[in-house]
């Protein structure tokens, strides 16, 4: 007992002799000369200083990413440093208002920092009314306003009293040899890397006045970079109730985003716009991406987390009725880098931050005949953070691609995404052996990815397929989801036979969950309340749903038996 308490004490005596030993961590200082760098002008801001000093071994400083530093890093030791620091401009051009921004300079050392204030004017917008003529007249004012916007100029003289860009009157530019973009700019649209824009995009607000612009007919080649269309660019701008009849014969060598109104919709709006044309392509003789919209080609949204500001971009109540033949060319690919075309938009994304791509109440007419990757009537490609709600696809589509994703709605739905109360109602017949063929979504990929009903019938198209493994009346491959529910489906289901005798399905409300695609086991439960009705017009009240079968663990439609039916 006497050894054990030795052995006791000793070890407490080492502790308190440890602890007496043990180094005091120094308290270390910074100070500025500034408490706030404040009130900086928003256009031309120059250069402003301040003074840091700290007796800690050395310092870091962070900056919000208007603010460039210089330097960044320092040795401290009682030092003082002086910080020169380059402010970004605020300004966009006379004519279009900002907001006013904030942030903080943060500098670290020895354990300890200092936080100092910093904020930037906004810019307020006025009009003198003597310098506008309240719209655009006439042919040869409009070749002044793009001439204007492409040159980074004020478009003062063609806005009304709501400063908006105001169209008076219906055009015919069919005198265009060939077609320079309002807002040419080059872009480097990219779903991981951002997107950023080199040149002058439109940034106002253009009013069509429901006029129409006719004759829209281009023969292009897109070369890397390119985003073309109407607008090259729209940035953080509004395009609406405008009438487009286009004739397009458009090709690619390189990546690039086009769409009738508008190659890359940036943080910007389209609202009731109507689309009448032909798109014919041969194809692309590049690996990447060639994105085509029948409104717009890349979408893209930013989320300033600083100032806690969503930039959603939005197309609403647009229509599209166009007769499309698309070729490939040397780009088959079914992924993000193949060749799409969307009735609505091609390509959706945003880095993924809490920004969001809203497609809503948009319809698509006419036909699609391809052999491209990804073709949908509405948006092929969701790829991060897309709400496509309450859209129609009416256009049929033939598909002869050999290993697509080919959905009537959506081709890709992905990370943060949603298909919402949307309807089908074109005929789908894919020809390739591996193509993966959906009434509404091709591959829903993602856990956070969903697809809801509402109350109309969200399909009533024939969808015909050669992969009975991924070919369904609702999402032919459901990979991972959230949640699929509330669907109620009509149409038919059948394997493509190329001499037009195909053989269907004897689709039914007791066997519903077996026609709707592949379903990954682990998703299983997440599917709820699917209904299937012969007859669209017969659909079951909220107080008498019909209960859908199980699904299978299986999912997808492999060993069913084949009725003989044909298809006309």
């Amino acid at each position: 007992m006497k050894a054990i308490t030795k052995i006791t004490l000793s070890l407490l005596l080492g502790a308190a002799v440890a602890l007496s030993c043990k180094k005091e961590e120094p308290t270390y200082t910074i100070t500025a000369d500034r408490v706030s760098v404040a009130d900086i002008v928003a256009n031309n801001p120059g250069a402003e200083a301040i003074v840091i000093t700290t007796d800690a071994p050395y310092w870091i400083l962070q900056t919000p990413e208007w603010v460039k530093a210089d330097p960044v890093t320092g040795v401290g030791g009682g030092a003082s440093t002086i910080v020169t620091l380059t402010v970004n401009s605020n300004f966009k051009n006379e004519t279009t208002p900002t907001n006013p921004r904030s942030g903080v300079l943060k500098f670290s050392g020895g354990k300890t920092s200092l936080s100092v204030p910093i904020n930037q004017l906004g810019y307020s917008a006025t009009i003198d009314p003597s310098l506008s003529i309240g719209g655009i007249p006439s042919m040869e004012e409009f070749r002044d306003f793009i001439a204007a916007v492409n040159e980074g100029e004020s478009v003062i003289r063609w806005m009304n009293n709501d400063w908006e860009v105001e169209l008076l009157t219906d055009l015919d530019l069919s005198e265009f040899v060939e077609w320079t973009p309002i807002g040419n700019v080059e872009s480097t649209g990219n779903a991981n890397n951002g997107c950023k824009l080199k040149g002058n995009a439109f940034t106002g607000v253009f009013n069509g006045g429901g006029h129409t612009i006719r004759n829209f007919k281009v023969t292009h080649e897109a070369t890397e970079g390119s985003t073309f269309g109407l607008f090259g660019a729209l940035d953080n701008a509004t395009v609406k109730n405008l009438n487009v009849e286009a004739e397009w014969n458009i090709t690619a060598s390189g990546m690039a985003d086009v769409g009738i109104v508008v190659g890359t919709l940036y943080c910007s709006t389209i609202e009731n716009v109507k689309v009448t044309a032909t798109v014919n392509s041969t194809g692309t003789s590049s690996n990447k991406r060639f994105a085509i919209g029948g409104i717009a080609g890349f979408v893209y949204s930013v989320y300033d987390s600083e100032d806690a500001v969503s930039y959603d971009s939005w197309i609403k109540d647009c229509e599209t009725t166009a007769t499309v033949n698309l070729a490939a060319g040397s780009n088959s690919a079914a992924g993000a880098t193949g060749m799409m075309y969307g009735g609505i938009a091609a390509f959706a994304t945003n880095v993924k931050d809490n920004s969001r791509i809203h497609i809503e109440n948009c319809v698509n007419n006419g036909t699609l005949t391809t052999d491209i990757g990804r073709c949908s009537g509405i948006l092929p490609t969701a790829n991060y953070g897309t709400i496509i709600q309450g859209c129609t696809n009416n256009a049929t589509q033939v598909n002869n691609n050999a290993d697509g994703r080919i959905g009537q709605i959506c081709c890709n739905l992905s990370e943060q995404s949603a298909v919402i109360d949307c309807v089908n109602t074109g005929d789908l017949t894919t020809t390739g052996n591996n193509t993966t063929a959906g009434a509404l979504v091709a591959l829903i990929g993602n856990k956070t990815a969903s697809i809801e009903g509402g109350a109309r019938c969200c399909n009533t198209g024939t969808i015909l397929g050669c992969n009975t493994k991924y070919l369904s009346l609702l999402a032919a491959n459901n990979n991972a989801f959230d949640h699929i529910s509330n669907v109620i489906l009509s149409g038919k289901l059948g394997v493509y036979k190329a001499d037009g005798n195909h053989e269907m399905y004897d689709v039914n409300s007791g066997n519903i969950m077996e026609f709707i695609g592949y379903i990954a086991p682990a998703y299983a439960e997440a599917i709820t309340n699917i209904t299937y009705v012969s007859d669209p017009g017969t659909i079951p009240g909220p107080d008498d749903p019909e209960e859908p079968d199980s699904p299978d663990k299986n999912g997808g439609i492999d060993g069913l038996d084949l009725i003989d039916d044909t298809w006309n």
